[in-house]
């Protein structure tokens, strides 16, 4: 008797008991999407790993520059003046693991690449 009095309450608010149905709309600001722009682009900034393919003077730092976008056009490199030497480095390079295997490819062209990791 008690397990059908339950069966029956529980049919009884089942059948009157409905789901939330409705529509929701966002309505926001034109400059959320400016900040959304700006903030990836402070992402793509921050410091990372960086692999150094050179480190020498600026003539051959640029030549090593050239040969490398030659060789990896995809990957980002750029010319560092630290002291009175010029470095070459790949940057872009967010974890240890994309720099390690980007190391590996790399130092089949230039032996002398190093992992600069984040300070």
């Amino acid at each position: 008797m008690k397990i059908a009095f339950n069966i029956l309450i529980f049919t009884f608010f089942g059948y009157y008991a409905n789901a939330q149905v409705g529509n929701i709309s966002i309505q926001q600001d034109d400059r959320i999407n400016k900040l959304i722009d700006l903030y990836k682009s402070f992402d793509e900034s921050t410091d990372g790993y960086e692999i150094q393919i050179y480190n020498g003077m600026f003539n051959t730092a640029n030549q090593n520059k050239a040969n490398f976008e030659n060789d990896f056009p995809d990957w980002k490199c750029k010319i560092v003046h630290v002291d009175v030497d010029y470095r070459v480095r790949i940057t872009g390079i967010k974890t240890a693991l994309e720099a390690q295997r980007k190391y590996n490819e790399v130092r089949k062209k230039y032996p002398a690449a190093i992992i600069i990791s984040p300070k």
